[in-house]
């Protein structure tokens, strides 16, 4: 495997909510007068999310109100008619900070090493302008060389063009390339399918081609 380039998603893989969704959303609501507990908030929002990201029309609009549903859809169970606009717009602005998300355990010692020896890095996620800005605060930016966000790229994950635009920025050949990410369809296979090397991130174990840790990755990347 002649590797030269490794890809990362972001949420989910890269990083991740802190301390949850259900958190940061739970303790936002209550301050704006509405009685939700962090599990409550936690299950809705992942139904919610999980059904708008299926439906093609709505994932396919501006990403400020693909999330404006999302927010409106998890609370209207527990706000009613409450107006909820004020609500969604501190959680955009939230989750636009570093201080709301946590790197994953041995990613920036791991991405340092494989720089060290000589790999290229990238971010490659289906996410909007916020993760910049999110990557900054935590200051794992300069530890890529380039990150490809589908919100500003016109394409996301598994469609076969934001992979070959990957490759024609960074200028490299499909066999050159390995993606890690944590979901199966839009990472996994989705690499598989442009021809790339891919990596499964995370549990419960469905590929043999899988890691749990930042830190395996050194062994596939000598």
């Amino acid at each position: 495997m002649s590797i030269r380039l490794l890809t990362v998603d972001a949420a989910g893989t890269l990083v991740r909510p802190w301390p949850s969704v259900g958190a940061v959303y739970g303790r936002t609501a209550r301050e704006h007068g509405i009685e939700v507990s962090d599990g409550e908030v936690d299950r809705e929002f992942y139904k919610t999310f999980g059904r708008l990201q299926t439906c093609k029309q709505t994932n396919e609009g501006e990403e400020i109100e693909f999330w404006r549903q999302v927010v409106t859809q998890t609370f209207r169970p527990f706000a009613g008619n409450k107006n909820l606009d004020s609500l969604f717009e501190e959680l955009w602005n939230l989750f636009a900070k570093g201080e709301c998300w946590k790197l994953a355990e041995k990613a920036e010692s791991t991405l340092t090493t494989l720089r060290e020896r000589g790999y290229v890095l990238a971010v490659l996620s289906n996410n909007d302008a916020r993760l910049r800005s999110v990557l900054t605060d935590l200051k794992i930016d300069q530890a890529f060389d380039h990150l490809f966000i589908s919100s500003e790229m016109g394409c996301e994950k598994p469609e076969l063009e934001i992979f070959r635009k990957v490759e024609q920025t960074m200028d490299r050949k499909s066999n050159e390339i390995l993606h890690l990410g944590d979901s199966h369809s839009r990472d996994f296979l989705g690499a598989r399918k442009a021809g790339w090397s891919a990596l499964l991130y995370g549990e419960p174990k469905l590929e043999n081609e899988q890691i749990s840790c930042f830190s395996e990755l050194l062994n596939y990347l000598p």
